[in-house]
């Protein structure tokens, strides 16, 4: 073992065999989850049920105390950036944590709710300045791309208006058309096709087929899907702006039906259509008692 990580992490954290980075843990999982479904697509239910349980592996890579990643080696991040990951399996996600209540808190803590404003650095920040920025352990204003999904995870807490806030907050104040209008390196397209799809009010969730509703930061918007057409609308919408009102999701219909969920599968957005959100001031009760379903990954028989 490389003595590095002896002295980092202690023999006993060793000898358990958990991976560094632990993050590995997550992608292996995810990729196992996907695979399985396409083995089982084909007809090979043998290599489908391997792949089940080493998708189960996604659990090993938290700790329950703290609700939290296990401490690790993480890349351009700490922990926290790390620990909001959109899972397939969301709702044993949040019971990991410790229920709704506590991964809410840890959600809100990780986005500064309550806390006190952070100043904001120069155009050239000093390693000062940005070591201390690091160690918020907070979200990190899109320039580290795996906290991307993590404004969506209100969703699966019933709190959509939650997301509203954040989004919000990250389109109206990390993003402009002059110098550093992206906030990061824009890798692989990353930081921009963020900013496309949060300002469509549509989230895409890798491995599952769903795509989360929010509120747009567009009055109307045309998405040419092959032979069809979906139409995104609003009714009470305001112009964004730095520092503005939020703009909350009172109700959304798809085709004049009304929609009580925070989601739609990705088959009904390709079908196109209409989707129309009539948007508010204040946050309402849309969303409040419905959850983006999880996929659990299956249990093998006996």
């Amino acid at each position: 073992m490389d003595a590095d990580l002896r002295r980092q992490y202690g023999e006993e954290f060793l000898r358990r065999g958990v991976v560094h980075p632990i993050t590995h843990t997550l992608d292996l999982a995810l990729g196992c989850l996907c695979t399985a479904i396409v083995a089982r697509r084909v007809g090979d239910s043998q290599l489908a049920a391997q792949l089940d349980r080493l998708a189960q592996q996604w659990r090993k890579a938290f700790d329950p105390e703290t609700g939290l990643l296990v401490d690790s080696a993480y890349y351009e991040g700490g922990k926290w950036n790390y620990s909001f990951r959109l899972l397939p399996d969301m709702d044993s996600r949040i019971q990991l944590a410790g229920g709704a209540d506590r991964f809410l808190e840890k959600l809100d803590a990780f986005f500064g709710y309550g806390a006190e404003p952070v100043q904001q650095v120069g155009e050239r920040p000093s390693v000062d300045e940005l070591a201390d920025g690091f160690a918020l352990d907070r979200f990190q204003g899109l320039n580290n791309e795996p906290d991307m999904e993590a404004p969506w995870c209100y969703h699966y807490l019933g709190r959509p208006d939650r997301t509203a806030e954040v989004v919000h907050a990250a389109l109206t104040n990390q993003f402009g058309l002059g110098r550093g209008g992206l906030p990061g390196n824009d890798d692989s397209g990353g930081l921009s096709s963020w900013y496309v799809w949060a300002s469509l009010g549509l989230f895409p969730v890798a491995g599952q087929n769903l795509y989360l509703l929010n509120a747009p930061s567009v009055r109307s918007a045309r998405l040419v899907l092959g032979a069809t057409e979906l139409a995104l609308e609003t009714s009470g919408f305001v112009e964004p702006e730095s520092d503005g009102p939020v703009q909350y999701v009172q109700s959304v219909t798809f085709n004049g039906e009304p929609l009580d969920g925070t989601w739609l599968p990705a088959s009904a957005i390709h079908s196109g259509g209409e989707l129309h959100f009539k948007l508010g001031p204040e946050a309402s009760g849309w969303g409040r008692s419905s959850r983006p379903p999880s996929i659990s990954a299956r249990e093998e028989p006996g």
